[in-house]
C-alpha cells in the first residue's frame, strides 16, 4: 500500500496530539498511541451517580475530579469502568455504581479500540497491567491497614486526592491550579479510610491549625479544600508529627 505524503495525512487536532503524547508517556508505542488517541476524547461528567456495567462501550480515565467507587475515593489517572478488554463477551452481571462527587474531567476511550489494540500490541497490554498495578499501589499505600496514626492516614488520602500525576502535566492535560480538592465530605473521607467521623474531624482541625489545610463551608459537609503547604502534608503522611492544640 502506498504511503501518504505528509501533506495528504489528515491533520490531528491539538487535543488528539496531547492524548497521543499521554499514551506515549504511559509506554504505548507511537502507532498504538495515535490509534488510542483517535478513539478517545476529553469528557466532562457532572456530579452524580452512574452505573457502569460490562456492556459499557467506554472507559473513563480521570484527569481532574474525585469519584467514589467500591467504597474508595479515587482521583487522577484512575480508570473508571471495565478494563478487562480481553473478554470477548462482557460479563452480563458485572455492574458497579460510581459516584462522581464533583464535575469530573476525563479521557473517555472506546473499549473496542482499547481491546483491538491490546490483543495485538504488547505495549498496550503492558499499559493495562500497569494500570492495575498502580491501582493496587493506591490500595496498599492510601487504604492499607498499618500502624500509622489517624492523622498520617488522613494526610495521605488528602495528598493522593489533590496530587496531579506527572504524566498528565507532561502531556498538557493537567489543568488544575494549585493543590485543591472538591467533592468529598468529611464523612466520605472517614468511610473510605474505615475511620470514625470524629477522628477524621480532629485530624482535619489539626491540619487547619498548622495552616496546612484550608477549607470552605461549615460543619461536616466540607466539600472544598485547599492545601496550603503540600510538602508539609506529604511529611505528615510519612509520619511527621504535629503539636496538638
Amino acid at each position: 500500500m502506498a504511503q501518504l505524503s505528509d501533506e495528504s495525512r489528515p491533520r490531528r487536532s491539538g487535543v488528539e496530539v496531547r492524548l497521543a503524547r499521554y499514551f506515549g508517556i504511559l509506554g504505548v508505542g507511537a502507532e498504538a498511541a495515535a490509534a488510542l488517541a483517535a478513539g478517545s476524547f476529553l469528557h466532562r461528567t457532572p456530579a452524580g451517580r452512574v452505573r457502569f456495567t460490562g456492556r459499557h462501550s467506554y472507559v473513563d480515565i480521570i484527569i481532574d475530579g474525585v469519584v467514589l467507587e467500591a467504597d474508595r475515593l479515587w482521583a487522577g489517572e484512575h480508570w473508571v469502568g471495565e478494563i478487562d478488554v480481553f473478554r470477548e463477551t462482557p460479563h452480563p452481571y458485572a455492574r458497579t455504581w460510581v459516584d462522581y462527587l464533583c464535575t469530573t474531567f476525563t479521557i473517555r476511550i472506546s473499549r473496542e479500540v482499547l481491546r483491538s489494540w491490546a490483543v495485538r500490541d504488547l505495549t498496550v497490554q503492558r499499559m493495562l497491567f500497569q494500570v492495575l498495578t498502580d491501582r493496587q499501589g493506591v490500595m496498599n499505600i492510601v487504604y492499607g491497614l498499618d500502624h500509622r496514626s489517624t492523622l498520617a492516614r488522613v494526610a495521605q488520602l488528602l495528598d493522593y486526592l489533590t496530587h496531579t500525576p506527572a504524566s498528565l502535566g507532561e502531556a498538557g492535560l493537567g489543568f488544575r491550579s494549585g493543590a485543591s480538592l472538591l467533592g468529598p465530605t468529611q464523612k466520605h473521607l472517614a468511610d473510605a479510610l474505615g475511620l470514625s467521623l470524629t477522628s477524621v474531624e480532629k485530624s482535619m482541625n489539626l491540619l487547619r491549625k498548622h495552616e496546612i489545610l484550608a477549607s470552605s463551608g461549615e460543619g461536616r459537609a466540607h466539600r472544598t479544600y485547599s492545601i496550603k503547604q503540600p510538602q508539609l502534608l506529604e511529611a505528615v503522611a510519612a509520619g511527621h508529627s504535629l503539636a496538638a492544640a
